[in-house]
């Protein structure tokens, strides 16, 4: 049985989950979490930070540290599948299936707690965060003039985990998520008739020798000890027409390690054979970096407070073993302070992050309040 309080921030999960807003578009999103907050959890005060984002200060009775505590506003352009569901996403197209409205009402749930009882010393700062699921949004946020107004020094975030036991806590020391780099590889030469190709300069192998580049290269720098990923997302070449012989074409891929140095020294391999291959062609080649991700390191002491904070919750801990492979822009924010981020499971048959049917359950909110209730009070103690 739930309490009224709890009530609410279930109300608020199914609101926000009716109502989801892709990176950068979430101003709707953001003007209902301030009313929300204003009505049930008053800040001392709001700081507008980059786009839609903005943190709620709540200060304790004598200065002190500061803690931040981070929620992600955005959702993905996938359509929601899930028809049984009374708070069915209303914008086709796109859905909550990251469950950051789970996030979201986590964060306004220790907003309340904090409301209802100060800490003795130090403050807190909620960050509700735009723009995750493209990179970009901590970035832009920790850049923006009003963060260094907050200069926290700890830093928490949690992510939801499906395929973990419900309410189980995951982190690690070090590298918890990836360095992620999404690049689209653009070739150009000279459109020809289909019969003569030898008149124009064609992207179509070039492409394809990219594409299978990649994989050579991903075997090459993978080992026993780092794992690395490089994925081809998208492609695309031509006219459909039988006479056409194509004169531009474009890759998009997806790089992924446990290290940024890692990473960089792939990036710098994969577009110097990229660029060999395309000169061989008779082709011009052009790179653009779509979105780019740090990988999210975690604090050592940081990490030590979390397991203390599971230990004392009475909640199972996993320690993996390897980085998760998906990119958080979160390390933007701990790499600036003593930050980490931890996993909550969301139930061993969830659907998994990013599907059509995933929905972010509620049963897991409480735990969630409880480790950053916890952690606010070690950390400003």
């Amino acid at each position: 049985m739930t309490t009224p309080a709890m009530d609410k921030i279930i109300a608020l999960r199914h609101w926000l989950h009716a109502h989801p807003e892709v990176s950068r578009q979430e101003v709707e999103t953001a003007k209902y979490l301030r009313l929300f907050l204003q009505e049930h959890a008053t800040p001392d005060e709001f700081l507008p930070l980059h786009g839609a984002g903005f943190a709620a200060i709540y200060a304790g009775r004598e200065a002190g540290k500061t803690v931040l505590i981070r929620a992600e506003l955005d959702a993905l352009p996938i359509h929601e599948i899930n028809l049984d569901l009374p708070y069915r996403s209303i914008h086709d197209g796109v859905g909550h299936k990251c469950g950051h409205d789970g996030h979201m009402a986590i964060v306004a749930g220790l907003a309340q707690a904090l409301a209802a009882q100060r800490p003795e010393k130090g403050r807190v700062a909620l960050l509700f965060q735009p723009d995750e699921e493209t990179g970009s949004g901590a970035r832009n946020c920790c850049h923006h003039p009003n963060y260094a107004k907050i200069a926290p020094d700890y830093a928490f975030a949690l992510h939801n985990l499906p395929g973990f036991a419900a309410g189980q806590i995951i982190c690690r020391t070090g590298t918890f998520a990836s360095a992620v780099k999404y690049a689209a590889v653009r070739l150009a030469g000279k459109e020809a008739h289909s019969a003569q190709p030898e008149t124009g300069a064609s992207p179509s192998f070039a492409m394809a020798r990219i594409t299978l580049m990649a994989q050579e290269l991903q075997q090459e720098f993978e080992t026993p000890s780092e794992y690395a990923l490089i994925v081809p997302v998208y492609s695309q070449m031509g006219v459909q027409a039988s006479g056409v012989c194509p004169g531009a074409g474009e890759v998009h891929v997806t790089l992924r390690s446990g290290r940024g140095e890692a990473l960089d020294a792939m990036w710098q391999a994969f577009s110097d054979r990229a660029t060999h291959i395309a000169h061989k062609s008779g082709l011009e080649i052009r790179f653009e970096t779509r979105e780019e991700y740090t990988e999210t390191r975690n604090n050592a002491e940081a990490v030590e407070m979390i397991v203390d904070a599971a230990d004392a919750l009475g909640l199972s801990l996993v320690i993996p073993e390897h980085p998760f492979r998906w990119g958080e822009d979160y390390g933007e924010i701990a790499g600036r302070c003593k930050g980490a981020m931890f996993g909550l499971g969301a139930g061993l048959d969830r659907p998994a992050l990013h599907n059509p049917d995933y929905d972010f359950p509620d049963a897991i909110i409480e735990p969630g309040i409880a480790m950053f209730r916890r952690l606010v009070e070690r950390a400003l103690g």
